[in-house]
């Protein structure tokens, strides 16, 4: 079982240097304001989102709020963007990062109440597709998320979201 999530942590952190060479590279496709956006994300987790560019085709994004099985969920995901779809204000991303996840609150198991406080950590993979809006500072996006949960339990989470994010 330890050898399938290793093998499966080394797929996942390979895969931006596998298909980095398939598409085009993603040249200025920042955001028509600042570097820095905030907003909101919908589905899960659902809370707030923030992103930062640190060049034309990489950025790093965050999100912090509650998901469906936690009380809070936070990560973090380095992406890469690339130019896809023949159009710079519409760039698929994909990229690699963190997550941690936490469940506090009282259980009944088998007829006696207990406290369960739990803390995950897990390694995130995500892919997804932006709108720059180019006569304002917003974007809009839909991502899809895996996180394999490494501590506690070993286990698989499923993400899926829709955002829009507000540039500084």
């Amino acid at each position: 079982m330890r050898r399938l999530f290793l093998i499966m942590i080394l797929v996942l952190l390979s895969i931006p240097a596998i298909h980095a060479q398939d598409f085009p590279r993603a040249e200025g496709i920042q955001p028509a304001r600042g570097l820095f956006g905030m907003g909101l994300i919908v589905g899960e987790p659902s809370g707030l989102s923030a992103k930062y560019w640190l060049r034309a085709d990489r950025a790093i994004d965050f999100a912090f709020g509650a998901s469906f099985l936690t009380d809070f969920r936070a990560h973090a995901t380095y992406l890469y963007h690339v130019d896809a779809f023949d159009h710079q204000r519409v760039p698929l991303y994909y990229g690699i990062g963190g997550s941690i996840a936490g469940r506090t609150g009282r259980v009944a198991e088998f007829g006696s109440d207990t406290r369960r406080d739990r803390v995950g950590l897990g390694v995130r993979g995500a892919i997804g597709v932006s709108y720059l809006i180019p006569t304002a500072p917003f974007d809009l996006f839909i991502e899809f998320g895996s996180v394999l949960i490494v501590f506690p339990p070993a286990a698989l989470d499923i993400d899926l979201s829709i955002g829009a994010r507000y540039y500084f």
